[in-house]
């Protein structure tokens, strides 16, 4: 395999799990890299999975399985392991593992202790070719609490055996599994490696072969971004210029646009605005310059540069400019054609102007901002931040109403929130060794807790619409029509057991609406005046 820093990046993190995991103490490993380094680590457990990478004498689990529950999440990961198992037979028998593992059954009770015997199970069946089992948990989310930590707490109390490892990954920037760390400190071991994201990407650039103007420019490139993260503007400035003059010698404009950029960028994360200003509006000469040689990537780099530049101006506190420039940015995104940033640059003009008290010249644009996303399919328009831009708008007209409506989120999940930990709490004093049937009368139980939550919630939501003066309605009908018929504000609460219409435990809560096809054609620009005079104010 040839030697990359790239693949010299995966070995050094080979070299810190072989450290960590030679500790036959440690049964609990917690992989902490910088959080930019977390596709190389990826990288790492992948290659594990394969003959022809494989530097490990381990077998590397990984588990994503969203955690809402503990006999769930026990659930789901015998079940994951069970199926790759049956997977993969064909591949385990060309590499000559012996095969007849039993899997989970039903003396493994659904809990933390049920799945390290299923786990420890499997490792010692797959003795004679594995070293260690490391059972990599990384739920792509977690339901609000400490659920998953205690979840975690039970299987360290269950004594994994000496060929199993549980890993957990977090990161430098967030180290959120340090107190299980500190609980379980004589059995658990923290993973650090010296990883530099950055100083790998300017070796890989380094040594990417050729000595020409485009080796150098990629070197410069890579010490830029290195200088973002980590210098200061001045020093940005400096290596710029070395990459622009290279690039306007070969008449690369839309490289110089890329670098006026990122010397942008420099000043405004140092907040000078009036220098990041004209950073942006050179890249913005660069990109046209690039636009009239025909060059296919300019276009974006215009629109790019407009946002840019109308980012500052709403950084310095002067929304009026940063309007006027986000509508710039919009009818570049107009050109291209990319509605979806059309959108948001409509969308933010209008928000600039709300901030600057302009309200009808704010609602004029906002309501421009949903007639771009009228000729987009559903799909596309939930991809824009078309709902940012109709909540804009009932905000603007009733702003008390609008909150009350947000409000019912925050009470919707501390109440689900509790409704899980009562479920957990009723589990937990089950035992290591709960029955299928107990657990799953505690299942219902919640389920039902759940959807009446989710109903009582869509009927306060829906009585508050209701409430509201027709405009008010409109956007609201406009919501319905454009993205979800259920659609009833932000933030979106979604049915909690994924369930379609037809087996909700109730019929939805929305009742009829005004029609908003004038105010979508444009034809109906009469408004009702909001209950307060008291400006309202919409999130960016």
């Amino acid at each position: 395999m040839h030697d990359t820093p790239m693949l010299r990046g995966i070995q050094r993190l080979s070299d810190a799990w072989l450290a960590a995991a030679a500790d036959p103490s440690r049964r609990l490993l917690v992989w902490r890299l910088p959080a930019n380094a977390s596709r190389l680590l990826a990288a790492f457990f992948e290659m594990q999975r394969h003959d022809q990478g494989r530097d490990t004498p381990d077998y590397f689990l990984r588990v994503d399985t969203p955690y809402e529950l503990g006999f769930r999440y026990s659930r789901q990961i015998k079940q994951t392991l069970l199926e790759r198992y049956l997977g993969s037979q064909d591949e385990l028998r060309g590499q000559g593992i012996t095969l007849g593992w039993r899997g989970p059954h039903a003396e493994h009770p659904d809990s933390a202790a049920g799945v390290v015997q299923v786990l420890d199970s499997f490792a010692e069946h797959h003795g004679n070719h594995l070293r260690l089992l490391a059972a990599v948990l990384e739920p792509e989310r977690m339901v609000p609490g400490d659920g998953f930590e205690r979840w975690v707490d039970a299987a360290m109390a269950a004594a994994p055996g000496d060929r199993l490892r549980l890993v957990l990954v977090d990161t430098e920037e967030d180290p959120r599994w340090q107190p299980l760390l500190e609980r379980h400190a004589s059995v658990a071991a923290r993973i650090d490696a010296p990883v530099d994201m950055f100083a790998i990407a300017r070796d890989t650039a380094s040594q990417s072969g050729g000595t020409g103007p485009e080796v150098l420019y990629r070197q410069l490139l890579a010490d830029l971004m290195l200088l973002l993260e980590r210098g200061s503007p001045q020093q940005v400035v400096g290596r710029a210029e070395r990459a622009l003059g290279l690039a306007q010698r070969h008449g690369w404009q839309e490289q110089a646009s890329v670098v006026q950029m990122m010397v942008a960028g420099a000043w405004l994360k140092a907040g000078d605005h009036g220098q990041a200003i004209t950073a942006y509006r050179q890249a913005r000469s660069a990109a046209d310059a690039a636009r009239n040689a025909s060059n296919a990537a300019a276009p974006e780099l215009v629109m790019q540069s407009w946002f840019g530049e109308a980012g500052c101006w709403l950084t310095a506190k002067n929304p009026e400019r940063a309007a006027q420039t986000y509508l710039q940015a919009s009818t570049s995104a107009a050109t291209i054609p990319h509605p979806m940033f059309q959108l948001e640059g409509q969308r933010m003009a209008g928000y600039c102007l709300l901030q600057h008290g302009k309200r009808e010249e704010a609602r004029t644009q906002l309501l421009e901002a949903i007639r771009i996303a009228k000729p987009l399919s559903t799909q596309d328009r939930k991809a824009t931040t078309l709902p940012q831009a109709l909540w804009d708008l009932l905000q603007l007209q009733d702003l008390r109403r609008a909150e009350k409506i947000q409000l019912t989120a925050p009470a919707y999940l501390e109440q689900t929130t509790a409704l899980h930990a009562q479920a957990e709490e009723a589990a937990a004093k089950l035992g290591p060794t709960p029955t299928r049937v107990q657990l799953d009368v505690i299942d219902a139980q919640l389920h039902a807790g759940l959807e009446q939550t989710f109903h009582r919630t869509q009927q306060e939501r829906e009585r508050l619409v209701q409430g509201g003066d027709e405009f008010f309605r409109k956007i609201v009908a406009v919501g319905r029509e454009f993205l979800d018929p259920h659609w009833n504000g932000l933030p979106t609460i979604e049915h909690p057991l994924d369930h379609e219409i037809p087996v909700w435990s109730e019929p939805p809560a929305m009742q009829p609406l005004p029609d908003p096809g004038p105010l979508l054609a444009g034809t109906d620009l009469a408004h009702v005046a909001p209950p307060a005079a008291t400006p309202g104010v919409v999130a960016a």
